[in-house]
């Protein structure tokens, strides 16, 4: 919608930018005050974190880099801009996955436990994320004259669903439903974030109106994303509430 918000001088100040690192921010302010509670110390928290962030923004970028890879590969300093836009979340979560169990087992920590922490912080961070969406109109939804906004960088003129602001109303209520949840066992707040996340982006993505790369069995490469965290979130309840129950009994 606002691209460009302001400018300092030479600078210009990108609503993308602003809010992906307003993102980062409060995510991890966010995490590291959760953590800290489950005895964590506020430098391991850090340096997970920056670990995880880097890691799940190179594959971010990239993922969305290999999406429309000819443009790129025409004017390939492009791929440098990331203030401008151009994060596939799917891709950065993929790859900050194995580098956050890496991490966090150098470090020695509970990572199920630290999971459990990241995993709201996680949630803020990517609300902020889909707002800087919004402000740069990527990721927008299907056409709609009633519902819809104009986004000038499409130049087509017509009114687009926001389902940027549709899953960025879903992640506040993910957050507010994480936080109201008193945790029976390590590992609990992360697999209810795989499996609510995961419900909300595939519903999603039946609206959004962007190019949403090739297409499996009806569903686009996020929703069966989407339906591997679900599985995930399935088998992490079985296990792990099923590990809970066998050390109350004393099994």
């Amino acid at each position: 919608m606002i691209p460009a918000l302001f400018k300092v001088g030479p600078f210009t100040v990108y609503g993308y930018g602003l809010f992906v690192s307003l993102g980062f921010l409060f995510g991890t302010l966010y995490t590291v005050r959760a953590a800290s509670r489950d005895g964590i110390s506020r430098d391991v928290s850090l340096d997970v974190i920056v670990g995880v962030f880097v890691a799940g923004l190179l594959g971010a970028r990239i993922l969305y880099i290999l999406t429309d890879l000819d443009s790129y590969l025409v004017s390939p300093l492009s791929m440098l801009k990331i203030w401008e836009g151009g994060l596939v979340y799917y891709g950065g979560f993929l790859a900050a996955v194995p580098v956050f169990f890496i991490v966090s087992r150098k470090y020695g920590i509970n990572s199920l436990k630290f999971a459990d922490s990241i995993s709201k912080g996680l949630v803020l961070g990517h609300f902020f994320g889909r707002l800087g969406c919004f402000t740069k109109g990527c990721c927008y939804g299907l056409e709609n004259s009633a519902f819809g906004f104009v986004f000038p960088e499409l130049n087509d003129h017509l009114k687009h669903l926001p389902t940027q602001l549709y899953e960025a109303a879903g992640l506040a209520l993910i957050f507010l439903v994480l936080n109201s949840v008193k945790k029976k066992y390590d590992g609990q707040i992360l697999q209810m974030y795989l499996a609510l996340y995961g419900l909300l982006r595939f519903i999603i993505e039946f609206f959004r109106g962007d190019f949403r790369g090739p297409s499996f069995l009806w569903f686009s490469v996020s929703q069966w994303i989407s339906l591997g965290l679900l599985s995930a979130a399935i088998l992490l309840h079985v296990a792990l509430s099923g590990k809970k129950k066998n050390a109350n009994t004393g099994v």
